[in-house]
């Protein structure tokens, strides 16, 4: 024998005599938009470098190194080439 202890019971049931209440819409909302955010962010790109130092230094360092990228990582790259060149060759 199974027993339901909320059997008779609905979550969704509404209260008899009381209407949902709803939020008055907002008169200063309305469809204006607001791009202060948008505009600090331009701001902020604007001021942005186009070439910075450090990046650069970075990959003139890492092109005269003889060991970058490493063997591991040139053999895993090979691989995928290797896997995805035939499912081209059959897809077409």
């Amino acid at each position: 024998m199974e027993v339901n202890p909320n059997a008779g019971t609905n979550p969704l049931q509404s209260v008899p005599g009381r209407t949902p209440a709803t939020a008055p819409a907002d008169p200063k909302v309305g469809d204006a938009a607001s791009f202060q955010e948008t505009d600090a962010v331009n701001g902020a790109l604007l001021q942005t470098p186009e070439v910075r130092p450090e990046a650069v230094a970075r990959a003139r360092a890492l092109i005269a190194d003889v060991q970058y990228p490493p063997l591991s990582t040139v053999n895993a790259i090979s691989n995928l080439f290797a896997a995805n060149l035939n499912r081209d060759e059959i897809q077409q």
